[in-house]
């Protein structure tokens, strides 16, 4: 039993925190537009949701703080007030705390209880106040979507089962809820006892029918069982269109029933309904709204369930069978190889074959889209901009653009980071870009993309950019670089990486431009990724990140170089040529000519200083990121090779052009080059 509540309330706060998102993705874009009927209610519904299901499961701190809110948003939904900025700054706040309650199972400290308090105190005088400046012409108030929908008279039983926790709240909150949709009988059965129209005696146990002529839709009711349903047996029918407790003989005869309304069948009630079917007003619309209500039910007959909710530690341990699978693989075709039997040589293909379709189905199911996570920056940017008294809009492009989801959870503080700038050094205030011939209102723009096997992340703000010559400046003061220095300007920009390095004129305690943007090269760094600023005074400032598409499970080059073996990325492996065939010109400072083109080499034993003899004949790949391309030197090429990624530790964290490493079949380690590392460093001397 005490499983069961345990299981529903985690399924409540799962299920909640996704509304939640919702909710502040939509509050959010509400920053420059009208807000329709639509938003609204869509906005009421998630508080209703959240605020039954909550108060049901024993989330008091969560009913208590939704309570006044979910009154004012109905208030609002049905023309009665205005939906405002500060309504939408209240909300936004209750967004907070009810993030706080769920992540502590409402176990508050000192500080988060005054918090709560204080924005429960908030959202009642904010509901007073607005109660006191309703204007009284009701000719003037906007009909509401659920006004606009005809009624329909429901026939609902409820019992609750054997399983039902003690410790849950009393199913009355759930008739109470109904009660509010319409007009409605109800009869509540407890031990031998009916009590009729009586929400506080009847025990928690007991058995429940009412009858509800309501404008909502049958959805509706059926969200406020959501969370107790399992539990329980639940049967909602419809007993005819229109307000049948608006006829008073109907009215009357189910009254009458008294003790008796649990030995009636649904049949029965169905033939009282039909019987007085002729006397009952039934509304007819023909607006969108009707429309859309019925186009939606239609369109829910016929659907199916297309999506299920998997936890994240499954996901984890799929992909983690799925590359022991690979490894084991590895070793089969290795096997086949040496024993040289045509049948296991067969099984082995075969088993090659299904385990890559498996890897890339597993891999397709750890990805997520990138959009997920962007309500928060969303947020972050909205609530500072505020603070500074700056007007920023906040654009952002490919949301959908899916990548590893381990990827995504290390990338929050690095791209929180940069956005901090952005706001804060980056965009002007509004007089000082009138003054400089720009627009009052700031743009930071997020682009994602896939680029090949990359996911590139830009960040721009169209502020005021970076000098170069000012970080020149500091650069020389703190004897970083000498007074006859001669570095490019993107070197230069590349000092902004260095530790407590800032090129920002005044201390500020949100960011600085510069301040921690080692750490944030560390993080990118840690899952292979690369960043990259490009900028110009007065004009923008661009980041680009470059990271790649997962950190599990990668399709390999396998080379070898004096009895060790080294995996290069397939995808970043564009051509491979003989080098006896090919003239390699050191005194171009490490360039070679590959079909009449000047190219950045990188010789493996020597740069790695594995010493040796090399052989006569030794191969080159050709590797490159964009437009920039680098040639490994390598003794030979063994062919291509499902790689498993695995960690190196703290031991190899130094080594920089080296991502990880991977067991081979024969159970030796190959450690996997990081070519955008490689491509970066050796193409500067192009």
């Amino acid at each position: 039993m005490a499983d069961s509540i345990d299981q529903l309330r985690e399924s409540f706060v799962e299920e909640t925190k996704d509304l939640i998102n919702e909710l502040e993705e939509i509050l959010l874009s509400l920053e420059n537009e009208q807000v329709s009927s639509e938003v609204i209610d869509q906005i009421f519904r998630s508080i209703h949701t959240i605020k039954g299901s909550g108060g049901m499961l024993g989330f008091e701190k969560v009913l208590a703080v939704t309570h006044d809110l979910e009154d004012i948003y109905d208030r609002v939904r049905s023309g009665e007030l205005e939906f405002s900025s500060e309504l939408k700054d209240i909300s936004l706040e209750t967004i907070d705390i009810l993030k706080l309650l769920l992540a502590t199972n409402e176990q508050i400290n000192n500080a988060d209880q005054v918090k709560f308090a204080d924005l429960c105190r908030k959202i009642h005088l904010f509901d007073v106040i607005l109660t006191e400046k309703v204007d009284e012409k009701q000719s003037d108030i906007k009909t509401s979507e659920v006004a606009l929908r005809p009624y329909t008279t429901f026939y609902i039983r409820f019992a609750p089962g054997k399983t039902l926790p003690d410790d849950i709240s009393h199913p009355k909150y759930l008739f109470n809820e109904l009660a509010l949709m319409g007009d409605n009988l109800s009869w509540s059965l407890s031990g031998k006892k009916v009590y009729f129209n009586d929400f506080e005696n009847p025990g928690k146990k007991a058995e429940w029918i009412m009858i509800l002529s309501t404008r909502e839709e049958i959805s509706a009711i059926e969200e406020v069982f959501e969370w107790i349903k399992a539990d329980s047996e639940l049967d909602i029918e419809e007993l005819g269109k229109g307000n049948l407790l608006e006829v008073d003989d109907a009215r009357a005869e189910l009254e009458k029933m008294g003790n008796k309304a649990f030995e009636y069948a649904f049949d029965d009630y169905r033939n009282i309904a039909d019987k007085y079917a002729e006397k009952i007003k039934v509304e007819v619309f023909e607006d969108a709204v009707q429309k859309k209500t019925t186009d939606d039910t239609q369109a829910g007959n016929g659907s199916v369930i297309k999506s299920i909710r998997v936890a994240t530690e499954k996901i984890d341990q799929l992909m983690g069978l799925v590359s022991e699978m690979v490894t084991l693989q590895a070793r089969l075709n290795l096997l086949a190889d040496r024993v040289d039997n045509d049948d296991l040589t067969a099984v082995a293909e075969k088993y090659d074959t299904f385990s890559k379709q498996l890897r890339d189905n597993a891999f397709t199911i750890s990805l997520v889209p990138f959009g997920i996570t962007l309500t928060r920056y969303k947020r972050m940017v909205h609530d500072l901009s505020e603070k500074l008294g700056k007007k920023i809009e906040f654009v952002t492009e490919g949301d959908d653009t899916v990548l590893d989801k381990k990827i995504i959870e290390q990338l929050s503080d690095p791209i929180m980071h940069i956005l901090r700038n952005s706001v804060d050094h980056g965009i002007e205030l509004p007089d000082e870009r009138i003054k400089k011939g720009k627009r009052d209102t700031g743009k930071i723009t997020m682009k994602i993309y896939h680029q090949s096997n990359n996911v590139i992340i830009k960040i721009i703000d169209d502020g005021k950019g970076i000098d170069v010559r000012e970080i020149e400046r500091i650069a020389i003061k703190r004897k970083l670089i000498e007074k006859n220095h001669k570095l490019t300007d993107n070197e230069l920009l590349n000092m902004v990486f260095l530790p407590g390095f800032s090129s920002a004129k005044t201390i500020s305690n949100v960011s600085g431009r510069g301040v921690g943007l080692d750490v944030v090269k560390e993080n990118i760094t840690e899952i292979r990724g690369s960043i990259n600023i490009e900028t110009e005074v007065n004009v923008n400032t661009v980041f680009t990140i470059r990271l790649p598409l997962t950190l599990s499970i990668i399709d390999g080059l396998q080379v070898h170089i004096d009895e060790r073996n080294f995996i290069i990325p397939l995808y970043q492996v564009s051509k491979i040529y003989t080098l006896d065939k090919l003239e390699r010109q050191t005194n171009l400072n490490q360039m070679m000519i590959l079909e009449g083109e000047q190219v950045p080499f990188f010789d493996l034993r020597e740069d790695f200083e594995l010493g040796g003899n090399p052989p006569k004949r030794r191969e080159i790949v050709l590797t490159g990121i964009d437009k920039e391309k680098v040639a490994l030197i390598v003794d030979s090429v063994i062919g291509e090779n499902q790689t498993v990624l695995k960690s190196l530790g703290s031991h190899f964290k130094n080594q920089e052009f080296i991502s990880g490493g991977t067991i081979l079949g024969d159970g030796s380690v190959a450690l996997v080059l990081d070519v955008n590392k490689i491509v970066t460093v050796f193409s500067k001397n192009k």
